[in-house]
């Protein structure tokens, strides 16, 4: 039997964890599990709560990786600069060390923060390391700024297909991260076709 992703056994713990969430998603009423509750969210037209709630859920780097999966099914004609930024935000998925970190905020520091890959990478960069600059003063960096960041680059993401679309998007990139919490390998994100259909098995995350 698969094991959940899921870093939480109740909705409210989300909430507990990251007190700013409440600015964008509705805390729930009375205890439930956290798919449970994101169940109610989805029901919201369109479901951009869901998706808020969603980028907060997993550890980080699932959460960079269900944002990068989202973004390479949505966006098309990725720059060469942008396409790199999502090969090194895998890589550190995949591995999950400083010098595969860095690699990626080597990359995305000149960018400027107006595109989902710059924010699938900053997503990455934020996982932990300091805010500064300046080596010898270090500012830590705050817990929730992969969610954050994971959560601009999806709402990104689906802002960039047409209107009638929208609605499809989220629910695409909400059941492919959904099979990948419940343990399953990430399936591709498409705006066509089933969801789900076929998998990727190449990254799994790494917690």
């Amino acid at each position: 039997m698969a094991t959940s992703r899921i870093r939480f056994t109740k909705a409210s713990q989300v909430f507990e964890t990251y007190p700013d969430l409440v600015d964008l998603v509705p805390e729930p009423q009375g205890e439930m599990e956290p798919e449970t509750y994101l169940a109610e969210l989805r029901k919201q037209d369109p479901a951009f709560a869901a998706l808020a709630y969603f980028a907060h859920v997993l550890p980080k780097r699932e959460s960079v990786w269900w944002a990068h999966q989202c973004v390479v099914g949505l966006q098309a004609n990725l720059s060469s600069v942008e396409t790199n930024i999502m090969r090194l935000a895998e890589a550190w998925v995949r591995d999950g060390d400083e010098e595969s970190r860095e690699a990626v905020q080597k990359v995305t520091d000149p960018m400027k923060p107006d595109t989902a890959p710059v924010w699938v990478g900053l997503a990455a960069v934020w996982s932990s390391g300091s805010l500064s600059p300046n080596p010898d003063y270090r500012v830590e960096t705050p817990d929730d700024l992969t969610a954050k960041a994971v959560h601009t680059a999806v709402l990104i993401a689906v802002g960039q297909v047409g209107p009638t679309e929208r609605k499809i998007a989220i629910d695409r990139c909400l059941d492919a991260g959904l099979m990948f919490a419940r343990g399953d390998s990430m399936p591709p994100v498409r705006l066509g076709g089933t969801s789900g259909a076929e998998v990727l098995g190449t990254v799994d995350g790494g917690g």
